[in-house]
């Protein structure tokens, strides 16, 4: 389904207000997040923390068991680009597993697959370190990543993940309607488009810091133990209450 921007915001009066916002010149990320919020349906709240994006934080949780208890180069042996990147490498393996337990479970979605796109941008993100995505070395790359797992820390690469997935989210809320505007007084050029969606995807990132999954911890430390079924029936709650706490954040910057 991806996130072709084809499919516009509902005619509703709430995305009405969402639109006006791109009639002014620099409107605040904040305030077209806050109005994006308060525009979404029930049935889109539920479309965002459907079982296609517990697929998808397993796959970054369980990642970090493999990781510290398989070592890097066993868990990446005949990825072609390990020599090279292992950074990336690592995140084109997980982001596979997860594609291809959503298609075996028959639970696609556009939801499903901009978490694919956050499941990336984390692991890439965390197992960098803050190095380039080249420059990090396997041994980086394994410490960086499996420390999650061997600190008992899996709530804080969860809260990494939700960041991305609001980033994401948003972007493609934003993105849907955007380009009705380009070349108007607000939105000269693509450019500056491009820019409020940079500034939107960052506000979300930064707001939703303020989600916490520590009383998750233990859950998280259980699920990467069982089976893929088993961890996702566990994890799905953590979805729910996860991303409606991340919409409630977000619903004050309107």
């Amino acid at each position: 389904m991806g996130t072709s921007t084809a499919h516009r915001s509902p005619a509703t009066p709430e995305w009405e207000q969402v639109r006006e916002l791109y009639r002014q010149p620099n409107p605040l990320p904040g305030e077209v997040v806050g109005r994006i919020v308060a525009a979404l349906s029930p049935e889109t709240r539920q479309q965002m923390h459907g079982p296609s994006v517990a697929y998808n934080l397993d796959a970054l949780l369980s990642g970090s068991h493999q990781v510290a208890t398989q070592g890097l180069s066993e868990l990446l042996a005949g990825a072609q680009a390990f020599a090279v990147a292992p950074v990336v490498s690592l995140a084109a393996l997980l982001r596979d597993q997860a594609q291809q337990r959503i298609i075996e479970a028959q639970v696609s979605s556009r939801f499903g697959e901009l978490a694919l796109d956050a499941l990336s941008n984390t692991v890439m993100d965390v197992a960098a370190g803050g190095r380039g995505l080249l420059q990090a070395e396997p041994a980086q790359v394994e410490a960086n990543f499996g420390r999650y797992f061997t600190e008992r820390n899996l709530a804080a690469l969860g809260e990494r993940f939700w960041g991305h997935d609001f980033d994401q989210v948003f972007r493609y809320f934003v993105a849907r309607d955007i380009g009705d505007f380009v070349g108007t007084e607000a939105f000269p050029s693509v450019s500056h488009s491009s820019r409020l969606l940079d500034e939107v995807a960052r506000y979300c990132r930064d707001t939703t810091t303020a989600v916490s999954l520590a009383d998750f911890e233990d859950q998280f430390q259980e699920s990467v133990q069982l089976t893929t079924a088993e961890r996702i029936e566990l994890l799905q709650p953590v979805i729910v209450e996860g991303i409606a706490a991340g919409l409630d954040v977000l619903a004050g910057g309107a």
